[in-house]
């Protein structure tokens, strides 16, 4: 039987596949800079690229408004925003509780119309405005001051958790497995910081010391 070239295409296939997993790796590592989630949003930071993108949301009073970007409705200089459900019994009401000690610090050093904070749903389709206004009204949140929102669209959420570095992910009981923080931005979406749980004051004194 005279021997006949086998089909180079597995071959080809294969360092194709190689080749886009190494573009794949070098672009959530950063050009290979940031191995961790933390590294990753940090490095992020630095180069001014953590921008949380333009939303329409609902708040709790049920009113629409838009977050963030070019044609955002008129509202604070800088913003502090942490990322909820509002059936979490754990990160969110703690969460809620820090807020709640934000807002009254804010209104005390007449930061009022200065620094604005931001609960967002990334569970529209259960936090209704009904579940919105209970949070608020839970941990004392007031507009204009402290919006408790959620997206009219999810898909436009999901971008904004991918853009965010936020994770979330359903524990197959009805919740969320998610991390939590208070990301410092600025009225166009720009990320300048991110704080953890514990450290909700130090991004508030972060905010005023960057305040334009």
């Amino acid at each position: 039987m005279p021997w006949r070239a086998r089909p180079a295409w597995p071959a080809l296939a294969l360092l194709l596949v190689l080749v886009l997993a190494v573009a794949g790796l070098r672009y959530l590592t950063l050009g290979f800079t940031a191995w961790t989630l933390d590294e990753r949003r940090e490095a992020r930071i630095a180069q001014g690229a953590l921008v949380l993108p333009a939303i329409e949301m609902r708040n709790q009073a049920g009113k629409p408004a838009r977050l963030f970007g070019a044609r955002r409705e008129q509202g604070a200089q800088l913003y502090l925003v942490d990322f909820i459900y509002t059936r979490c019994l754990s990160v969110c009401r703690a969460l809620g509780s820090e807020f709640e000690q934000l807002q009254g610090r804010i209104r005390a050093d007449g930061m009022d119309g200065r620094i604005g904070l931001v609960s967002l749903s990334f569970d529209p389709a259960r936090d209704d405005t009904a579940s919105l206004a209970a949070y608020a009204r839970e941990h004392h949140a007031r507009l204009p001051d402290w919006q408790v929102a959620a997206p009219v669209a999810e898909p436009a959420m999901q971008a904004l958790l991918r853009d965010a570095d936020v994770i979330a992910i359903s524990d197959g009981l009805g919740g969320f497995a998610h991390n939590g923080g208070v990301h410092v931005t600025d009225a166009n979406g720009r990320v300048l910081a991110v704080y953890a749980l514990a450290d909700y004051r130090q991004a508030y004194d972060f905010a005023r010391r960057h305040l334009p």
